[in-house]
This record gives structure tokens, sequence and C-alpha cells, in this order.
């Protein structure tokens, strides 16, 4: 019996330790979470980008603005270097309902060129050194035609090149994003498809994000593909254009139905900005800052009307 009683109440004081020893460990792991969290804090908060509208045209004049298009490369109009079958005549331009419109058709026997077609530049009115650079755009159907808006050095040498989109008339829901750059005195290039709708059907919206530490492209505000530390630190200007023939979207065939059109509602450059830090709630002096309890739509639209949009507003 005696032993018995002995038993019972040497598993009772097992019981009891074990109890005491799970209240201590409960008791003791917030403080070790908060002791951790003081060794290793959150890192800072980055500073939110703002993107100040630097160069736009919504195409809403009787014709192409020529004070901020050219309708050639500083080198010329003809890429027949390359394969491609186009002349980049200054006529190929429409704008309808607010919409630029580049026509590619076949020429008259005997020129020189099996096609025309059209390419807008920037290079004489704006360009700059990194940015948002966006394109609201319809693209043609048709093989062998070949679509693009890109940016290239305002000192006409290359690389570097920025393709912020490119489409194949045949391919019509494959969107290609490319950075070509010079390491050690040799070309690189790396680029990525996306594959989706059949972006032919209506209007998109091409974008890319160009900083000194990565290139970023969106496709109707969703990123799409991205390269970092391969930035180029040159100025780069605008071109928009439809190309016909060339080694990668091979020669019309008696499918392509011309004219064929590629149809721009509007080109956008920011500059960048990078915004106060809002986080803390504390301006540069260190003091407290009040909060601003107006209506965000508002403040939003107000920044639209100054051409000056965040990330959140553009995406």
């Amino acid at each position: 019996m005696r032993s018995d009683n002995a038993k019972s109440g040497r598993v009772q004081g097992w019981l009891i330790f074990w109890c005491v020893l799970l209240v201590v460990a409960l008791l003791a792991d917030p403080a070790m979470t908060v002791a951790k969290k003081r060794r290793n804090p959150a890192p800072a908060p980055q500073p939110q980008r703002v993107w100040q509208l630097a160069f736009q045209d919504d195409f809403d004049g009787p014709a192409l603005n020529e004070n901020l298009w050219e309708t050639q490369f500083p080198w010329g109009r003809d890429r027949s270097n390359v394969g491609e079958l186009q002349y980049y005549a200054p006529d190929a331009f429409k704008l309808q309902n607010s919409k630029l419109h580049i026509a590619a058709q076949p020429t008259q026997p005997g020129a020189s060129h099996l096609y025309n077609s059209g390419l807008i530049s920037s290079h004489n009115s704006f360009a700059t050194q990194f940015g948002r650079f966006e394109i609201r755009c319809k693209i043609p159907k048709g093989k062998g035609l070949w679509p693009a808006f890109w940016l290239l050095p305002t000192d006409t040498s290359w690389p570097p090149e920025i393709d912020v989109f490119e489409a194949l008339g045949d391919s019509t829901n494959t969107i290609h994003m490319t950075s070509h750059w010079l390491e050690n005195g040799e070309h690189r290039s790396k680029g990525a498809e996306f594959v989706g709708t059949d972006f032919s059907n209506d209007f998109h919206t091409f974008a890319t994000e160009w900083t000194d530490k990565a290139i970023v492209w969106y496709i109707d505000g969703v990123e799409r593909h991205r390269v970092e530390n391969s930035s180029p630190h040159v100025p780069m200007y605008l071109v928009a254009n439809m190309a016909v023939g060339g080694s990668w979207p091979g020669a019309p065939d008696a499918s392509t139905a011309f004219p064929a059109t590629f149809q721009i509602d509007y080109i956008r450059a920011f500059q960048s900005e990078v915004a106060p830090n809002s986080v803390s709630g504390k301006d540069e002096n260190n003091k407290v800052k009040k909060k601003n309890n107006g209506n965000n739509d508002n403040k939003r639209k107000r920044n639209k009307r100054k051409g000056r949009l965040t990330r959140r507003d553009v995406n």
C-alpha cells in the first residue's frame, strides 16, 4: 500500500514538473520573439517611386505632330541592310478618332522597295536616361508584319536597345520583350515572351520601367519580365514603327491583307522621382506630419492632371 502511494506521489511530482516547465516556456516565447525582432529589425521601407510626365502624344490633332516626331531614323528611311522590305515613307500616317494609323502596303512596280510603311522617332524632340515608357496600341495581323515600340541611344551607337514590345503578325497572341547591352565589348541580350490573348483584337498597354538597377516590363499593368544589373546608362529616344519582312518575321504571303494598320492610341514617357517616405509619419525635419484625411480619388485625379503618376496609378 505504501509502495503504491509512493509511486502515485512520484507520478504527481513529474506531472507538476512538466506543467511548470510548459508554463515557463509559454511565458518565455513572446519575450524571445521580441528580443529576436530587436536583434533583426525589419528592413526599412523603400521610398515609393513617383513618375513625372515628361513627354506625351495622344494623337488628337488633324495630322502627325512634326514638332514631336520625325518619320525616319537619324540615318535614313531604309533597313534593307538587315533584310527588311519596307521603305519608311513620310506619308504612311493618318490620324482618325484620336488614333494614329501607321499603314503598310505594297508599292508600285519599279519602286525601290516592295512595301511602304511608317516609323515615328523622338530623336530630335525627346530623349532621357531612365524612366517609364508606355504605349497603348492595337497591333495588326498578317504574315510578315512586325510592329514594335522601342528605345535607341541618341548617339546612334548599338547596343544598347530596349524593346518595350515587339510582335509578329502571324502570332499575335505573343509579345516579345528584350534588352540589348554591351558587356566587355560584346553584345548581350535577354528577352522573354508572354503568350496571352490575341492582341490584334483590341487595344492593349505595353510599358517598361527603366532604372539604373533594373528594367521591368508590363503588359496591361501586370509585370511580365525583368532584367537586373544590365541597365543602359545613356540617353535614349523613342521609336514606334511597323517593319515588313526581315529574317525574323519572314516576308508577307498571300494571306497577308493590305493595307495593314498599326493603330496607336497614345505614347507617354515619364521621368522618375522619389516620393517622401511617409511610412514613418515624419517629414525630413523629423517632425510629425498631420494625417491627410482628404479623398484619395480626388488626389489621384489632381496628380493625373499635373502629369504626376505613382506606380499604383499607372499600373
